[in-house]
């Protein structure tokens, strides 16, 4: 079959080739481990273009680095949980689970008639009710609700200087974190002198200071005002609403072993969303004044040199310290002591994980009336939800009226209790599920050590840039709790961040009411489109995709009128991974690429048909010039081998990948019929260019290598592998051009008229400035364009050619 004149690869081809299965308990350890992850689907039912794009650049890296030989994991889930679909399904009174599974099913043939070779072997049936691969009621990881305190983002702060390819990302996530200046101390509670069984954690920007400390402030509106806590009643009964209230309760800080009051503030806020602050008069005027307003009395800890610096005193072990010194000496010691003392930031909140709605990964919590929040014990994990009745998406959760599930016995006292009715935010599973990945099918712990440090870090993760901040963040914040708690001994989850643009398609709004028209509500015969009814004007802009804008493109549309391999080349020649692609079929990359597929197709008809006629082909008949052609074909298979597998595994720049393709395809298109038919050297540049091109469009390339390989008298031993074209090793560059000189060749034109060649070093082959430059000083130049205008000079961006346009 043939689209515009090029031949259409089969669409009906799953062109995976199959890897060779690990054992459960085994891993490969012989080959290079390779793990290329993009962030998993909302599973709506529908693909959409831009699943297509993020999609196709996991497929082709997995493609090339299988073909380096590498042990590829590229793995596919579902981010099934959370509101979109529970909505969905209220909707359309549907149960959420037959919903989602249902869209699953849908949309997992969407992407097989993609011929995406996922390892889908990473996600068993058992888990798609949960969250597609990723269950979070394993017994170790429900800690993480309890530990947000912990909030150690000095480390997460510092790491990403660890991250140098993580572009345009890191200073988000920094922004993000803010400034790690301060940090929290644990304090244990009580009341009339009695442990309360609670520990609040305590910030302060002062910590050298910390033996100064009068008070601990937390906000009326902080959970032990509002919770179950046993400080509850003394805290309510000193409540003085709009005043500073000084209560019953007092803190024992644990690093210094010093115990001082808790007030309830007067603010409604602290700076940074601080709910709990300590007090220490002799850092802040404001913290001095509050504790003199109360009758509070302190410890002096700061003394003030003649030189004007401050040094620490009655400050046990460090007095005497100067406040540099004392600020890392002190949150060292209370690291060390299990205190507190870890650097954060004094401008993000707790990870708040909780929903009051049903489709989401059940909390493993019980509520007893006298035990207080105990958890389920590991043995009766994973907690499943239950089927409820109805949903509403109004008022309390849906899981109090599952009575049967709801009611249960407390694991400590065997006493009446009842199940958290809360589910976890969808954040929490998409924090974690690039661990389960590795090791999917244990039952018994969320993955093995080993297992996960043999795939872990991600090699490469691949997503949009709106989750550059909060998903990006938490899965960093849990991997290093991970990391902390022995579990995995990597502390960093993504080694390089490729983060994708949008696919952008044309809206026509109409300017009065700001209406989204369909294409077949405007008229184009005018030099603006207008309104076809009405004659109204439109605004004509570039938005991201979407049904309501009437901009949308079914994949499946796209992939009838133009093959498969059509649409993956387009989606990585139409611009870099990180830019928008504005979607625009007649003007854009579509043409090109067409054209580029029907010269592939033609190069390997004409190899064919050369070796197929009465000559034998014999490299020893040509002649000098012949042999300085096909020295050129070397050098530009070497040159093009070298750029390509730069671009494939350093910037991801596939659109110049395709680009020096494209230029390879030239050099040989030109080759006269006689280096064709006797030369190694275009055979072997034609099949490096197939096996180069066959990770960005694999089905295409499958058919050229069935060609090639079915050449009659091959030269080389290349044509002689076995296999298809993704079982080819990556080419290689010869050790010859790695010694030859750095230099090329340069083609001269003046007004498209060739005049001769220039040599110019290889590294400054495509500084347009530079190269000509170099051709103005060269001795051709010097005697064709030192006395003619310039008018313009063009340097071809596919081969070794410049085309100076100059005034008759």
């Amino acid at each position: 079959m043939e689209v515009n004149g090029t031949p259409k690869p089969f669409q009906n081809i799953f062109f995976c080739v199959p890897q060779k299965k690990e054992s459960h308990t085994g891993l490969e350890r012989s080959r290079k481990k390779f793990y290329v992850l993009s962030m998993f689907p909302y599973p709506s039912g529908r693909l959409h273009m831009g699943h297509v794009r993020v999609y196709t650049i996991s497929d082709t890296i997995s493609h090339f680095q299988r073909m380096r030989g590498h042990q590829v994991l590229n793995p596919m889930g579902w981010d099934a949980f959370g509101l979109p679909a529970e909505n969905a399904a209220i909707e359309r009174g549907l149960d959420p689970e037959d919903w989602t599974k249902s869209n699953i099913e849908s949309m997992r043939k969407q992407l097989d008639s993609l011929g995406l070779c996922f390892n889908w072997d990473r996600v068993s049936e058992s888990l798609h009710s949960t969250d597609g691969g990723l269950d979070l009621n394993f017994g170790v990881l429900h800690h993480c609700i309890s530990i947000l305190s912990y909030l150690r983002l000095g480390p997460l702060l510092d790491a990403l200087a660890d991250l140098p390819e993580w572009y345009g990302v890191k200073s988000m996530q920094a922004n993000w974190i803010g400034d790690c200046s301060g940090c929290f101390f644990n304090h244990i509670m009580k009341v009339d002198g009695r442990d309360s069984g609670e520990v609040l954690a305590a910030y302060t920007g002062s910590p050298e200071a910390v033996f100064g400390a009068a008070y601990v402030s937390v906000l009326p509106s902080h959970r032990l005002l509002h919770g179950s806590s046993a400080l509850k009643t003394a805290l309510l009964r000193a409540l003085r609403p709009g005043r500073d209230s000084l209560t019953e309760v007092t803190a024992l800080n644990v690093f210094t072993g010093r115990e001082v009051p808790v007030v309830i503030s007067s603010k409604k806020e602290f700076d940074g969303h601080l709910d709990t602050v300590m007090g220490i008069p002799d850092s802040s005027e404001e913290e001095a004044e509050l504790a003199q307003s109360l009758g509070l009395s302190w410890i002096s800890v700061l003394k003030t040199e003649q030189d004007g610096t401050q040094t620490l005193i009655n400050s046990d072990e460090f007095t005497g310290q100067s406040r540099a010194e004392a600020f890392n000496s002190v949150t060292q010691k209370a690291r060390e002591r299990n205190a507190g003392g870890y650097l954060t930031s004094a401008k993000l909140r707790d990870w708040l994980i909780s929903r009051q709605r049903y489709w989401g990964t059940p909390i493993p919590i019980v509520h007893c009336s006298a035990c207080g929040p105990v958890p389920v014990p590991v043995e009766e994990l994973p907690v499943t939800l239950p089927k409820v009745s109805s949903l509403s998406g109004k008022g309390a959760s849906p899981l109090k009226t599952a009575q049967d599930w709801l009611r249960c016995q407390c694991p400590r006292c065997k006493g009446p209790a009842e199940r958290e009715t809360d589910t976890m935010d969808t954040f929490v599973d998409s924090s974690w599920y690039y661990f389960r990945y590795t090791d999917p099918q244990n039952p018994l712990r969320p993955f093995e050590h080993s297992r996960a440090d043999h795939w872990m870090p991600v090699d490469v993760y691949i997503g949009g840039k709106e989750h550059a901040v909060m998903h990006l963040y938490y899965a960093r914040f849990l991997s290093h709790f991970c990391r902390d708690q022995g579990m995995v001994s990597h502390r960093e989850p993504f080694r390089k961040l490729l983060v994708q643009g949008l696919i952008k398609g044309q809206t026509f709004r109409v300017a009065e009411t700001g209406q989204y028209l369909t294409k077949e509500d405007i008229d184009f015969s005018g030099p603006e489109p207008i309104q076809r009814d009405s004659g109204s004007r439109l605004q004509v802009t570039w938005e991201k995709m979407s049904k309501s804008k009437q901009n949308g493109l079914d994949p499946q549309e796209v992939l009838q009128q133009y093959g498969l391999d059509t649409m993956r080349l387009y989606l990585l020649y139409a611009a870099p991974p990180e830019q928008d692609i504005l979607w625009d079929v007649k003007t854009d990359a579509i043409p090109g690429v067409l054209r580029w597929q029907a010269r592939l197709w033609g190069l390997i008809t004409k190899l064919r048909a050369a070796r197929e006629g009465p000559e034998t082909p014999n490299p020893s008949v040509l002649n000098k010039r012949e042999r300085s052609e096909a020295r050129k074909i070397w050098e530009n298979k070497n040159y093009a081998i070298t750029q390509v597998t730069g671009h494939f595994t350093e910037d991801f720049l596939f659109n110049a990948a395709i680009s020096r393709l494209m230029g390879l395809t030239n050099t040989l298109s030109q080759a006269s019929s006689r280096v064709v038919l006797h030369s190694v050297e275009f055979e072997e540049a034609l099949a490096s260019l197939c096996v180069m091109a066959a990770p960005m469009c694999p089905h295409l390339a499958s058919e050229l290598w069935a060609g090639l390989s079915q050449v009659r008298n091959p030269l080389g031993s290349v044509l002689l592998g076995k296999g298809s074209v993704l079982q080819q090793p990556w080419p290689s560059v010869d050790p010859e051009y790695l010694q030859t000189p750095d230099t090329l060749q340069l083609s001269v034109r003046i007004n498209n008229k060739a005049c001769g060649s220039v040599s110019v070093p290889r590294e400054v082959a495509q500084d347009a400035q530079k190269v000509q430059e170099l051709v103005l000083n060269s001795s051709l130049g010097a005697r064709l364009l030192s006395e003619r205008v310039i008018k313009k000079a063009i340097l071809s961006p596919r081969t070794a050619l410049i085309n100076f346009l100059v005034d008759e």
